[in-house]
């Protein structure tokens, strides 16, 4: 079974990507800050990561999670189109930047394009 981290502070957001995942047959962790992130010693197969976190931000956290898996797929969410840029965020190992409201089906497609389903 694929594991896949979900890091956002909206707990709406993280129930609603969390419950999509798992429904596709993943496993899923959720974290709401970098610091839960950074505590995980998992290791991911995949993980999508607000920007704007209450103790930082998810550059840092991509950042961490490329030492332990430099191919891991990333997907960085941002309710702030011009706070981060894509060369950034591409610099900091994220494959895709995706602007909120996020695309459920789109994010889905994101996903299985790059890890499958298990």
């Amino acid at each position: 079974m694929k594991r896949m981290l979900i890091v956002d502070d909206s707990l709406i957001v993280s129930k609603l990507l969390g419950t999509l995942l798992r429904n596709k047959g993943y496993d899923v962790v959720e974290c709401s800050n970098v610091a839960q992130a950074m505590d995980s010693r998992e290791r991911f197969d995949f993980a999508i990561l607000d920007y704007q976190l209450p103790d930082g931000d998810g550059l840092a956290i991509a950042r961490e999670l490329i030492k332990k898996n430099p191919d891991i797929p990333m997907i960085l969410l941002t309710a702030r189109g011009g706070r981060v840029s894509e060369k950034d965020a591409r610099e900091a190992g994220i494959l895709y930047y995706v602007e909120k409201p996020v695309n459920a089906d789109r994010l889905l497609s994101l996903v299985q394009a790059h890890i499958g389903q298990s």
